[in-house]
């Protein structure tokens, strides 16, 4: 089995946000983070048909912050927000179990 490279990956994510959600620019996530200097992004909600989702972002893998994306209804696009405030250390699965029994 031939292994999906990590463009195809991000436009497989892509596709399928702006599917799940029917706005265009729900799955640009990945590639604001980036643009905002995290080079890791993880998602820990995307439960929201609005495309109302929570993630996790890293410049370097240890050390996380949470970041919003919020639907801008009635207006067209994406409001995107990365909460400084509190910083998380680990891995991000230990990360995210970490955020998701904090929700509980």
């Amino acid at each position: 089995m031939i292994g999906m490279t990590e463009q195809l990956y991000e436009l497989r994510e892509r596709i399928a946000a702006e599917s799940a959600t029917g706005c265009l620019g729900a799955g640009d996530y990945r590639s604001w983070a980036q643009d905002q200097g995290y080079e890791f992004c993880k998602v820990v909600d995307w439960g929201s048909s609005a495309g109302d989702w929570t993630f996790i972002v890293s410049v370097d893998g240890k050390a996380w912050y949470v970041m919003t994306q919020t639907n801008n209804w009635p207006r067209t696009g994406f409001t995107r927000t990365v909460n400084t405030d509190r910083l998380f250390i680990g891995p991000a699965g230990e990360v995210l179990e970490q955020i998701l029994s904090s929700c509980r």
